[in-house]
């Protein structure tokens, strides 16, 4: 199949598609910029995606209204246009709606350079095989400094609708250094870690922090839907076998080493979040952070100050998962305080509004820098008096002050 360029595939676009766009590092940016040169190819069009915070920047609906299963806040000013629909989907709906309800037509995502009559997804598994899957024309564009990886999906060049010739930067997710307060944290989650257990985390600082705590374990496993930096260390540490995942985002030297990295499996959402498979995850430790949690056990990972910068993705699909695996549990991790400690974020009860990420059925363990309040199977008063015990010090009579109100209510 020949390989034609960005601005011929944008011209053979017809009006009125409904296009899937890959996010993460599987963003065909090439394509986009090309799409953004003609914008009457568009017309009367949809875009669909899973673009995710802090990775895709794009304002997509810029370009065409767009239906999104994840937030950014480059999305949030289409959001109150009108011209962004945002589904609150888990992971798990979230492909299932795009392999039937969303009806998408096309598909558009990176790959690494086509080998042996197929192309790998390199970096981006999680949601292009729902699309696949629902018989979507497939538009692979082809970026050869992406990672061609021993063990992921492969696309078979004849399932392709076009191949198109698009180099483009690949995003790079920088961790900070984690700082006194989260390495303590991250000490706390460790320690809830046992030798063997599989382990599912996020990406970021809090991350980091926990990985450098699991220096001393050994035999762990990991299942999850991302992956950064963090995993390669415990691999070369010997601390961790094998890995599961969906997307690998991080640093160019996490890129070049998914090449030839054969530990780690690269599946789709419909593998990596799928309720069965993960509850059959013996021992398995969800991490997972959050923005706030109130002292019912509720979780808010979604908004800040009204302000919707996320979404929930595949945190309830683990934390649920986790619960039901035979001895799993799944942990909550934040710093107890933000703004210089100015403000708690562990607080009486989730302001209005507030959307609830993780219900206060399926919470479980609480982790912060000061401690950890094991939630599963406590009462009322037990849960806000073990929260509380783990809120940052000067917060603490505010919301014993805060719950007492709450309690003569009931």
């Amino acid at each position: 199949m020949p390989m034609i360029s960005p601005a011929a595939f944008a011209d053979t676009l017809r009006p009125g598609m409904r296009l899937f766009v890959a996010g993460c590092a599987g963003e065909p940016t090439a394509v986009l910029d090309a799409l953004a040169a003609r914008p009457g190819s568009l017309a009367g069009s949809t875009l669909l995606g899973v673009p995710i915070a802090s990775i895709n920047r794009r304002d997509w609906s810029a370009l065409a209204p767009v239906e999104a299963a994840f937030m950014t806040p480059e999305l949030r000013g289409g959001l109150a246009a009108g011209r962004v629909s945002f589904r609150p989907l888990h992971y798990s709906d979230a492909f299932a709606w795009l392999r039937g309800p969303a009806r998408g037509d096309m598909a558009i995502f990176r790959c690494a350079a086509p080998r042996g009559g197929s192309v790998s997804l390199a970096l981006t598994h999680d949601f292009v095989p729902a699309l696949v899957e629902a018989g979507a024309a497939l538009v692979a564009v082809v970026d050869p400094s992406l990672p061609d990886v021993p063990d992921g999906v492969r696309i078979p060049l004849d399932r392709l609708h076009a191949l198109v010739d698009g180099p483009s930067p690949t995003p790079l997710l920088p961790v900070d250094e984690p700082g006194e307060a989260m390495a303590a944290l991250g000490r706390h989650v460790a320690g809830l870690v046992r030798d063997g257990d599989t382990v599912q985390t996020g990406i970021g600082t809090a991350v980091a922090a926990v990985v450098q705590a699991l220096a001393g374990h050994r035999r762990l496993r990991f299942h999850g839907g991302m992956i950064g930096d963090a995993v390669l260390g415990l691999l070369d540490a010997g601390v961790l076998e094998a890995a599961t995942t969906g997307i690998a985002i991080g640093s160019a030297a996490l890129y070049e080493r998914m090449g030839r990295e054969g530990r780690i499996a690269f599946r789709s959402v419909g593998v990596t979040h799928d309720a069965a498979r993960i509850a059959a995850l013996p021992s398995l430790v969800a991490i997972n952070a959050a923005v706030e949690v109130d002292l019912f056990g509720q979780v808010n990972s979604e908004m800040i100050e009204g302000r919707q910068v996320s979404a929930q993705g595949g945190v309830a699909d683990f934390v649920r998962g986790a619960r039901r695996a035979a001895g799993g549990r799944s942990v909550i991790a934040l710093l107890a305080s933000g703004k210089g400690g100015s403000i708690s974020r562990i607080v009486p009860h989730l302001a209005p509004g507030t959307p609830v990420s993780i219900t206060r059925g399926d919470a479980d363990i609480v982790v912060t820098e000061h401690g950890v309040a094991a939630l599963r199977d406590a009462d009322l008063d037990q849960r806000a008096e073990r929260l509380i015990a783990i809120a940052a010090p000067q917060h603490r009579d505010a919301l014993a002050d805060g719950w007492a109100r709450l309690r003569a209510r009931f």
